[in-house]
């Protein structure tokens, strides 16, 4: 049976990897779990696990420099909020990066790989090809998602350039809005409803296409129906497990789900 060691230092986020994988892969041994870098080196050490799930950013150790200190034998898989980090990841020799919060569907992609491996490697494990053709395939994805993100993190702006200035439908009238004037979009159906300084309506574009025509650095998602402009965020309440951002100028409070509040922490 094939084991994992899961690092992060936010509970609710260990909580929930570990969820996803027992649902998704079941004969996982989910064998130990840390929530700094250096019990996670500890851990990784010790019980030597075939797969390691690093958050990159740790107290004590971040995860990069965990996975350069573990077996080589142990696949690491990074988990993390963060895209910058993607090309220091595939130097690690990271088998795959995740982000935060968890796609199933991504996940289910990556499950699918990495039991086709281990599973590869318990029923014939004198058959090395095998085992090493499947680890290239798997090498070759990961540069492909490397390149990809680490385009994105060198240019940021190149999303954003795609969209600089918004036609509002406020009423009759039709606003028009530049994209850094917009504190927070939330989704109308069909629709997106845009909340500025001076200016509140409706674009005809769904949330998902305006996802992929903004900043990725600059508008963070709260929630699923909701996108906030970081440079809007006033402060961070908490209240026990619930967050909520306080917006420069305005009186609501935005309530940021469990998944995403990661991205809002060091605020």
């Amino acid at each position: 049976m094939p084991t994992a060691l899961l690092c992060d230092d936010e509970p609710l986020m260990r909580a929930n990897l570990r969820d996803h994988l027992q649902t998704l892969w079941p004969g996982l041994d989910i064998i130990g779990e840390a929530e700094n870098g250096p019990e996670a080196l500890r851990l990784a050490t010790s019980l030597r696990p075939d797969f390691a799930f690093l958050d990159v950013q740790m107290p004590g150790l971040t995860g990069l420099q965990v996975a350069q200190l573990v077996d080589p034998a142990t696949r690491v898989i990074f988990v993390t909020a963060y895209d910058r980090y993607a090309l220091e990841a595939f130097d690690a020799h990271a088998v795959d990066y995740l982000l935060k919060p968890l796609d199933p569907a991504r996940l289910a992609r990556m499950v699918a790989r990495l039991s086709r491996e281990a599973q590869a490697a318990t029923d014939h494990p004198s058959r090395g090809g095998e085992q090493a053709e499947l680890l290239a395939q798997m090498q070759q994805q990961m540069q492909a998602l490397m390149r990809q993100l680490g385009t994105r993190a060198q240019s940021p702006a190149i999303s954003a350039a795609m969209l600089d200035w918004l036609q509002v439908d406020v009423g009759r009238q039709i606003r028009m809005v530049h994209i850094d004037d917009v504190a927070y979009f939330e989704s109308d159906n069909k629709y997106t409803r845009v909340v500025a300084d001076d200016c509140d309506g409706l674009i005809r574009m769904s949330l998902k296409e305006l996802l992929a025509a903004v900043d990725p650095l600059t508008f963070l998602q709260v929630h699923r129906s909701i996108v906030v402009n970081r440079r809007f965020v006033h402060s961070v309440h908490r209240r026990g497990d619930v967050m909520e951002l306080q917006l420069h100028g305005r009186p609501e409070r935005l309530r940021v789900s469990e998944s995403n509040q990661p991205l809002f922490r060091a605020m």
